[in-house]
């Protein structure tokens, strides 16, 4: 072969590679539109019928739908099809989630999955005990999308099919995703605008009792009024989106135009010393502190104020206690099991001296006593109780006295002044709320003023009361100070972060044994990226290890998500009693609709 010829030859041979591969990594799906029907049924029921639009480019086996179960929530008469690909279904419940699997084929003998296609699912099902019925109305709260969808929804068309349109009262949230609604006969018709994944587009709905039965045996029976207490949820809604959308064009402006002051303070009080750490991570836990004291100090989140914990420092003293042995996990196997669908339930080890431990850990192994039954902690049954608000309110309750004796014990004043200072962000906080009254006293006088030097004053209060409103929302850590201890441990912490979610160096660096993998899973967690540390063990460690590990099996096997899920229920239906000062039972807030969820590609 001679050299031209060899050029020629090496250079298609390189294209072709390239176009392969190109091929080979360009696998993508989308979800151009959602068509949905619903069809609420005289006894409760909604007849769900959700047309699901895939565009698939590469291989694929199929798509997956999960929808949020609640109590005594049931999905029935599932059906499913397609237009485009041959199908096959099946239907599994694990954590509070029914998935409908559907495995898309190009052949009628189903043996070769779907590439570069355009597929339409149809599901169908009955969706019982999601209607509530109050003394005086009915309420069909939904969730057309969830937020649980892995790629954004396109568009939403979805058509609610009633007896009559007559005293139906009905809310798109959030209103900003809403095209259009209108009425055609007895259907309402929704048009909505792209979703992105992991936001929420929901239906509320009230409608006559009259339209159902007397007794609807398969909707949620609820002994109180609704109707004004939902409009004042949705007319409350809608004031806060109104004020979020005010104060973030104010915030807009304010960035543009003023920042001086801050400035100053800032470069006076808040710029950071200079430290002899330079370190680009860390490979071993920097310090001994507890995983919720790090939290405190240095956990997840620039807005965060420093030596405040959360629920990040809560949920891994939790873990650190299960990596402790003071808390055992009941019925999960010392094996990776691909069927996951686990009851997952944790008790207290009472022969470990409980007297040794802190008073806040102390206070969590109390909190978690409330919710044992026969000296067990179900944690499938945990979401549910705190949905109850005396439960909620109770669990609000005991969290503030852990977050207190953590303070008091580790994070009091003495202990904090070597860590961060304060003074900065006390100083811009003071201006802010001087500068606010002063700019809001010269504005209400030049407003109305007709001389023409008054619009030189009313422009100047405009933009001192920017200024003053920054000052005042401005996170701590910008104007306050990190002492040089405080600046070194932070850093160290933040490294260590990064460290253990660096598969590069975790591979490059390998812990040395399965105890510190544990121990970087507590930490992780209080850190706020427990997840992808969890991600990292599974990719780095053969399955015979993480078998070793208690808490990386209660990850694998849905506890932590369930133990997450039902703290944030407990806090969330707490700050819902408490908002207002009033009781509204059985009414949920705007995005407590059922159904939504989301669903994928495999």
């Amino acid at each position: 072969m001679d050299k031209k010829h060899f050029i020629s030859f090496t250079l298609l041979f390189l294209l072709t590679v390239s176009v392969f591969s190109t091929a080979a990594f360009a696998k993508d799906y989308s979800i151009p539109s959602i068509d949905m029907d619903l069809f609420p049924q005289s006894d409760g029921t909604l007849h769900v019928k959700e047309v699901i639009h895939y565009s698939f480019t590469g291989t694929y086996n199929g798509i997956y739908r999960d929808i949020p179960i609640s109590g005594n929530q049931q999905l029935k008469n599932i059906k499913v099809s397609a237009q485009g690909a041959y199908t096959a279904s099946t239907v599994t419940y694990s954590g509070g989630m029914e998935q409908i699997k559907v495995y898309l084929y190009s052949n009628s003998q189903k043996t070769t999955p779907i590439t570069d296609k355009d597929v339409t699912v149809t599901i169908e099902y009955d969706f019982l005990h999601g209607i509530k019925f109050y003394n005086d109305v009915a309420e069909l709260q939904y969730e057309l999308v969830g937020t649980q969808w892995d790629k954004d929804i396109g568009a939403v068309n979805a058509n609610i099919h009633l007896k009559s349109s007559n005293g139906v009262q009905y809310w798109l949230n959030p209103p900003y995703f809403a095209e259009n609604s209108s009425w055609s006969g007895n259907t309402l018709n929704v048009v909505g605008k792209t979703v992105p994944s992991g936001d929420f587009f929901e239906l509320r709905m009230v409608i006559p009792k009259s339209q159902f039965a007397a007794n609807p045996t398969n909707g949620v029976i609820i002994n109180q009024d609704g109707l004004s207490q939902i409009e004042k949820i949705q007319n409350d809604y809608q004031n806060e989106l109104n004020f979020k959308s005010t104060l973030y064009a104010v915030l807009a402006v304010i960035f543009l135009l003023a920042c001086f002051i801050p400035l100053l303070i800032y470069f006076r009080y808040g710029r950071e010393p200079k430290i002899n750490y330079r370190a680009e991570y860390e490979r071993d836990v920097p310090t001994d502190d507890l995983p919720a004291v790090v939290n405190a100090i240095s956990g997840k989140g620039l807005g965060k104020k420093v030596g405040e914990p959360d629920m990040d420092g809560f949920r891994a003293t939790i873990m650190d206690l299960i990596n402790r042995k003071y808390l055992l996990i009941e019925d999960v196997p010392k094996t990776l099991d691909k069927d996951k669908d686990k009851s997952i339930s944790i008790r207290v080890n009472e022969n470990k001296n409980l007297e040794e431990l802190t008073n806040f850990e102390y206070d969590v192994i109390t909190i978690l006593k409330k919710f044992e039954e026969d000296g067990v902690i179900n944690l499938d049954n945990l979401k549910t109780d705190l949905k109850d608000r005396d439960m909620a309110q109770s669990f609000k309750e005991s969290y503030g006295i852990w977050e207190s004796d953590l303070k008091s014990e580790f994070l009091n004043d003495g202990i904090m002044d070597q860590i961060f200072l304060k003074k900065g962000d006390t100083y811009l906080k003071i201006f802010g709320v001087i500068g606010l009254v002063a700019a809001a006293a010269t504005f209400f006088f030049t407003i109305s003023d007709p001389l023409p030097a008054s619009g030189y004053a009313l422009f100047a209060s405009f933009v001192l009361g920017i200024v003053a409103i920054i000052s005042l929302i401005m996170p701590q850590k910008v104007a306050g100070q990190w002492t040089t201890h405080g600046e070194e441990f932070d850093a160290k912490w933040h490294n260590f972060k990064k460290y253990i979610q660096d598969f590069s160096l975790i591979k490059e660096y390998p812990p040395e044994s399965i105890k510190v993998w544990n121990k970087y899973l507590v930490y992780a967690t209080a850190l706020g990226v427990a997840d992808k540390v969890r991600k990292t063990m599974e990719m780095s460690l053969p399955d015979d290890q993480l078998a070793q590990s208690d808490i990386f099996l209660f990850h694998y096997y849905g506890g932590y998500w369930l133990l997450s899920s039902g703290l944030d229920t407990g806090m969330n239906t707490a700050a819902a009693a408490n908002s207002g000062g009033s009781d509204f039972g059985g009414v949920g807030g705007v995005g407590g609709g059922f159904g939504g969820g989301g669903g994928g590609a495999f």
